[in-house]
Formats: structure tokens, sequence, C-alpha cells
């Protein structure tokens, strides 16, 4: 599903962020990538999601070398992945079910689908009793079980979740993690970028770890796996 050849990324200022990185996700897996703050985590994120360029090397998503997508291709390719944020990024005039619904009106889903999808999506994530609650009417958690069903909506076949539990509480960062692990389950590939090792260490999924903008260690952590 997403595979780094040797990439390497420096910004124009000289800014070293990744350097002769190399692994690959199948599909169906559900990897962690942890790192400290300047690892490279978020330079990652941006090169899959088509925000930034690398200086060197192949970043390929489902067979498409990103690096090479013109940018009239990039819209859309960008709806093939559900992102998840740290900050939820809800629109705030709108209710739980039109932040969800948003999702397929710009990308032109019929009004008759929508009401089909959205509910379903909401259901999914425990919301649909407050599908027609504000943003500022929901907790920490809910509104980011809101984003994770905006990610869902569109059925992506890879989502990336950036530090989904970063503003919540540790009980309801368990409850998002089990909520992606349930969607994993079904299939869909997830890449989380975590700095909790708490759960990275309850859910045990194969952890790439960034330092200094290189792999340094790949696997299980603590399992078989784990190489350094």
């Amino acid at each position: 599903m997403v595979e780094l050849i040797n990439v390497c990324k420096t910004y124009d200022n000289q800014t070293v962020a990744l350097t002769d990185v190399n692994f690959h996700v199948e599909k169906g897996e559900f990897v962690f990538i942890v790192g400290s703050s300047g690892a490279g985590k978020s330079t990652l994120l941006k090169l899959i999601m088509k925000e930034e360029n690398p200086t060197s090397g192949h970043v390929i998503v489902d067979g498409v070398d990103v690096g090479k997508l013109k940018r009239g291709v990039v819209p859309y390719y960008r709806r093939s992945i559900g992102m998840v944020f740290q900050d939820f990024r809800l629109i705030p005039n709108m209710t739980a079910y039109d932040n969800v619904a948003f999702a397929l009106r710009v990308t032109g889903v019929s009004g008759k689908e929508i009401k089909r999808r959205v509910p379903y999506v909401l259901d999914l994530v425990g919301l649909l009793p407050k599908a027609k609650k504000m943003p500022d009417q929901l907790s920490g958690g809910e509104q980011q079980r809101v984003a994770l069903a905006r990610a869902l909506v569109n059925n992506p076949s890879l989502i990336i979740a950036d530090e989904p539990t970063g503003n919540i509480d540790p009980a309801m960062s368990f409850e998002i993690v089990d909520l992606l692990n349930e969607i994993n389950k079904c299939g869909t590939t997830v890449m989380m970028v975590t700095h909790e090792h708490n759960l990275v260490a309850k859910f045990r999924h194969r952890t790439i770890v960034i330092d200094g903008g290189a792999v340094v260690a790949d696997g299980r952590i603590g399992g078989k796996r784990a190489r350094q």
C-alpha cells in the first residue's frame, strides 16, 4: 500500500528532514510511526499526502509514484486517503452529520447516497444519537470520532492518523485506537503517528521508529520482528 524507496528530504533552508528512508506497508497492515518532535514524522506524512516532494527517492502509494503526480490530479489522489488530525479540524458551524456529509458533497456524491452513508459511519463510531450536535456540544473524544467518521465516509483504502489522541484524555485515547483497530480488521490499512508509547505497548502493532530523519527500528517493540 505504501512504499518509500531511498527517500531523502532537504528543505530550501537546508534543513535535512529525512535521510535514506526505506520501508513498505502492506495492504491491510496497522503500523505505528513513532519518534520525538523534529524526528521527521510530519515530513513523512507530507510526502505521502503530496504536500511536499522528496528531494530524492520515491514515495509510492497503492502503485502510484506520488512525487510524479500532476497538480490537477492531487485532489483526487487525496480523496483516496482518510486523514485524521490531532486538532480534529471540524467545521464549527456545522453539525456532526454535516461535517461528515461535507466530505462527500465536495466529491459530488448524490444526496441520496449521502443520506445512506453518513448515518452508517456515524453509527460505526457510536455517534449517531449525536448527529445533530455542533462540535462545541461534543467532548474532545466525540469530536475525534466525528473526524474519524469523516475520514471513513469515502471508504478509503488507507487511513493516516496524525497524533489522533493528542488532544483527548487517556481513557478516550484507547477508545479511538480501538476504533482504528476495528476498522483495520475490516481490511483498511492504517498508519498512525503517535508519541504515546502506552498505546503502542497495548496494541502491539508493527512500529516504525524515526529518529533524526532516519528509520532506526522497524518491528513489534519487544518482539522478534524488531530490528535496530
